[in-house]
């Protein structure tokens, strides 16, 4: 079976049994089953993820991850490997991650002499609580010597087949925002009895952004652009009745922890000043969220001419917006991430998201490559 055959078997029966966060034996049961025929150590880790460890008698190893698991999202497309789970589907392209990095791992197998040690990851919970957080903290990297690490996700909106990256800064911190406004009903006959909660919750999206647009939007490099963004509010229980509670939910992106925080300060500080004028209560809440995915300048320039020579490469002129859990590895050891182009321009998150399995020969390639190059 050569490469090709080997990741379209890989993706498509891993896109059959899609699974959510953590909660993905059958998932980890196929992976499994493909390692253990395997000369490398497995390692469970997070319960329901796993590591592949060769041991080539280096010094130092390369790793390479993937992320396992679904969306809860209901598949309408029509082909014979579509998802036997209603409800859920790989509408991220995570199955094509692990086809790549599992048919690597295969190919590792192959050869007894490389440059490098190889530790293969099979990370849970990208979507959902950040299991990559919890791979590193787990001491997995620091056990086999790990000195750089890659990854990659498709990426509907380029060519497909070809790999991009960049230096640098390559997506944004992400976070939940997370507004409760609590004012007090009365009947809509009687408005001065209320506090209106629907009101303070819509003068707060626009001071919201007026003061992001004032103090934020001047930056003049893409990497420091900055995201704050209100996209759902919930308010009030009937046409006639002045609403008591408001909750707004958004997202807000930065490329720099001082960016990032000035954020906080415009969240908290538009909430502070709603309160204090209509004396209703304002709590104005974010989530840790991902770092920035940070590509190391000097790891990419080493990995540059491979790029170019091996594969179909294009260096990104901005970095994307949306984030990725796989950052976190990035605060542990040096490391480089890529997009490989499907070329559908189906987003990702979409229920008919697809691909031509051809593009994932790209990806391994790039994988193969970057295993062999001399260090």
């Amino acid at each position: 079976m050569d490469a090709l055959q080997q990741l379209t078997l890989h993706r498509r029966e891993l896109h059959k049994i899609p699974e959510l966060s953590r909660d993905l034996p059958k998932t980890k049961a196929y992976i499994k089953s493909v390692l253990e025929g395997l000369d490398c150590t497995v390692t469970e880790v997070l319960e329901c993820g796993l590591c592949a460890y060769f041991d080539r008698g280096k010094d130092k190893t390369t790793a390479f991850r993937a992320d396992m698991d679904a969306l809860p999202v209901l598949e309408v497309n029509t082909h014979d490997f579509v998802s036997q789970h209603e409800g859920r589907m790989h509408a991220c392209g995570h199955d094509g991650h692990m086809a790549m990095v599992l048919a690597l791992a295969e190919y590792v197998n192959t050869q007894p002499e490389l440059p490098c040690n190889v530790l293969c990851i099979f990370q849970p919970a990208e979507e959902t609580t950040g299991g990559a957080k919890e791979i590193c903290q787990s001491g997995i990297l620091k056990q086999y010597n790990v000195d750089r690490i890659f990854g990659s996700h498709l990426w509907p909106f380029i060519e497909a087949g070809k790999i991009a990256s960049k230096p640098g800064p390559m997506m944004p911190r992400s976070s939940e925002i997370t507004i409760e406004v609590s004012g007090r009903t009365s009947h809509a006959t009687a408005p001065e009895n209320g506090i209106d909660a629907l009101f303070i919750g819509c003068e707060y999206i626009q001071r919201l952004y007026k003061a992001h647009r004032e103090q934020m939007k001047p930056n003049p490099e893409p990497e420091e652009r900055t995201i704050m963004q209100i996209c759902k509010m919930d308010s009030g229980t009937a046409r006639n009745i002045i609403s008591g509670q408001s909750s707004l939910l958004g997202t807000m992106r930065a490329f720099s922890e001082e960016d990032f925080s000035r954020l906080v300060a415009i969240l908290e500080d538009t909430a502070e000043e709603l309160s204090a004028e209509y004396g209703c209560g304002i709590e104005a809440a974010h989530s840790e969220g991902y770092p920035p995915v940070y590509n190391q300048p000097s790891l990419y320039e080493e990995i540059l001419p491979v790029l170019r020579q091996e594969t179909d490469y294009e260096e990104m002129e901005l970095p994307a917006m949306i984030s990725e859990d796989y950052s976190f590895y990035g605060l542990h050891v040096p490391s480089v991430f890529f997009f490989v182009g499907t070329g559908t321009g189906i987003a990702l998150h979409s229920n008919n998201f697809d691909f031509d399995e051809k593009i994932l020969l790209s990806g391994f390639e790039l994988y193969r490559a970057l295993l062999h190059q001399s260090r």
